[in-house]
């Protein structure tokens, strides 16, 4: 089950655990491979996981990642549907939940690279 419940939450959560089975990171690597955000079909919308190394979920998944600074979440199943091709190919659940988490989507520029007005 994942921890986080809207769009900003990823960036802003305190917690590394593995959303599937409760694992903390038990080193440095695994901390780095715990902190990827994955955005996966939610019943209500994308939801925002993270996993350890042995529950990621099932593909297909796509790696979106910002033009500038080269992170972003991993797409998984239907959200990775068009991840391959531009990024207005997205399916409209993916686009709106990367648009309410402050992702430019002519781009991809991530809410971290955003410009500020």
């Amino acid at each position: 089950m994942a921890s986080t419940t809207g769009p900003s939450a990823p960036w802003a959560g305190p917690s590394l655990c593995c959303d599937r089975c409760g694992q903390a990171p038990a080193d440095p690597l695994q901390q780095i491979l715990m902190s990827a955000v994955w955005l996966i079909p939610g019943p209500d919308g994308p939801i925002a996981a993270r996993y350890c190394r042995a529950c990621p979920p099932a593909g297909p998944i796509t790696d979106l990642t910002c033009l500038l600074c080269g992170d972003g979440p991993l797409l998984v199943g239907d959200l990775a549907s068009g991840a391959n091709g531009p990024f207005d190919a997205l399916p409209a659940a993916a686009q709106q939940w990367l648009a309410a988490a402050g992702w430019r989507l002519d781009g991809p520029v991530c809410p971290g690279c955003r410009p500020r007005r």
